[in-house]
């Protein structure tokens, strides 16, 4: 029984259902006499909202490409940091030509990716060689000095685990090495290696340079801590080692900042050093002390010429030379009364300068009190030594601690004791105490040394003077 479609026109009849009711109709179509126009009517504003809404997602979408576009096309727009260098490059091969090649840093626009692309390279870098020659550290010491402290010479170096060098006199040796290398032609590095194997191949070349430099020297000389000798050949190997490889970089800077003894012999080596050091300060500390010393006798500066001048007076008088001996004790004199002449010296010369004054001021006294005696003298001298004597004798009695005691002629024969009064006693020993006071202060002048005997006074020549041995003694 063939299938009757209900909207049929052809249909005699509206299919029928005996099985069950139909349901009331939730649109109304039209029915088979409703014509095609009205039908149109009824869809127009449906198409009409869907046409509209396609449109606008069309739109959209046109958009969306669009700035997917823009931003693709723009994407080639890179800079390249201070501190870098770069190359562009189209479909993986480096563009440009000559020295236009290689980028500096700023804006630079190319194809966006994959199609070209900036490669970028830092101009600088730094790398480290700290374990390739340096012992590896051990699970039980914390910190290097504790493992230098730890250190035996029944636990030796694993060729493997620990690093070190070999030096010119057989002897072993770590250091830990830092270098800076630059990018002097980014194109030629990247026509020979990628960026991320630069620091690699740079870390084996300073490997070797440094094995080559610590051969060229001895242990001594590669610890020396006041100079790093390792610098400076490790840093011309590896740059003849980078151009032969045309890698386009060169090592800037290089330095071994830690070098050392083997761990074991290390500790004493310490030692020795800071016995070292303990001279080393001990010879500082007696430099110090002959200076002060040198400076309170004489001043340092003065001291070495006084010195020289006195072994030359010395060797002049041992070789009979009284001239030159002379000429020498002159000299010393005259570096004696030198300006920057200090210390005991200059305290002794200002003393003696003092003394002399008062010397002579002293005799000038005496001569114009001779000098006005002279006439008198000369009329009746009897008389004049009698005046002089009663003023002798007028001076002793008139002292106050003087005593006089008047003793009849009829006691000549007799021996006669007696005693001052305890007041006279008393006087008499604080006047002594004085006088040592005043002597104690003006030590050295009262001890003859500043009061010359008539045979001791020399003019316009050398006066006092050594005896040969240089022991003591007036003259020659």
């Amino acid at each position: 029984m063939a299938a009757l479609d209900p909207m049929d026109a052809s249909t005699s009849r509206p299919l029928e259902v005996e099985d069950a009711p139909r349901r009331a109709a939730s649109a109304d179509f039209g029915t088979q006499n409703s014509s095609d126009g009205d039908m149109r009517d009824a869809l127009d504003p449906a198409n009409q909202s869907l046409g509209e809404a396609l449109k606008l997602s069309y739109r959209i979408l046109q958009l969306g490409v669009l700035a997917l576009v823009v931003t693709f096309l723009f994407s080639g727009f890179q800079s390249v940091e201070e501190g870098f260098t770069g190359v562009k490059t189209l479909f993986g091969e480096i563009e440009g030509e000559g020295i236009d090649r290689q980028l500096e840093p700023g804006f630079h626009a190319t194809w966006p990716y994959p199609v070209g692309d900036i490669v970028a390279v830092e101009s600088r870098r730094t790398v480290r060689l700290e374990t390739e020659f340096w012992p590896a550290v051990k699970p039980s010491a914390q910190t290097a000095e504790q493992q230098i402290e730890g250190a035996t010479l029944t636990d030796p170096l694993r060729p493997g685990s620990d690093g070190s060098l070999l030096t010119r006199d057989g002897d072993l040796a770590h250091a830990k090495i830092e270098a800076t290398y630059a990018v002097d032609d980014v194109v030629e590095l990247l026509e020979v290696a990628s960026r991320e194997r630069m620091d690699s191949i740079v870390k084996h070349t300073l490997m070797q340079a440094t094995v080559e430099a610590a051969g060229a020297l001895t242990l001594a000389e590669l610890v020396d801590t006041q100079r790093d000798l390792l610098a400076d050949p490790i840093r011309e190997r590896a740059n003849a080692l980078l151009q032969g490889m045309h890698l386009g970089v060169s090592i800037v800077e290089a330095k071994a900042y830690e070098r050392s003894y083997p761990f074991a012999v290390r500790n004493r080596f310490l030692e020795a050093q800071a016995m070292r050091e303990n001279v080393k300060a001990g010879v500082e500390r007696a430099r110090q002390a002959a200076a002060t010393q040198l400076t309170s006798i004489a001043g340092e500066r003065a001291y070495g010429d006084l010195v020289r001048l006195v072994a030359e007076y010395d060797n002049a008088l041992t070789a009979q030379n009284i001239e030159k001996a002379d000429a020498t004790l002159l000299a010393i004199g005259a570096r004696f009364e030198s300006a920057d002449v200090g210390g005991e010296a200059a305290t002794i010369i200002n003393r003696a300068k003092a003394a002399q004054g008062a010397l002579e001021g002293k005799l000038a006294r005496e001569l114009r009190r001779l000098q006005g005696l002279a006439p008198a003298y000369k009329d009746n001298p009897r008389q004049v030594i009698r005046q002089l004597w009663l003023a002798a004798v007028s001076d002793v009695l008139s002292q106050p601690y003087a005593e006089v005691f008047s003793v009849p002629p009829s006691l000549a024969d007799f021996s006669i004791q007696l005693t001052s009064s305890e007041k006279l006693m008393q006087f008499r020993r604080d006047a002594q105490l004085e006088a040592e006071k005043r002597g104690a202060e003006a030590q050295g002048f009262d001890n003859g040394l500043y009061n010359p005997s008539g045979r001791q006074i020399m003019i316009d020549q050398a006066g006092r003077r050594l005896e040969r041995d240089a022991s003591k003694g007036f003259t020659r």
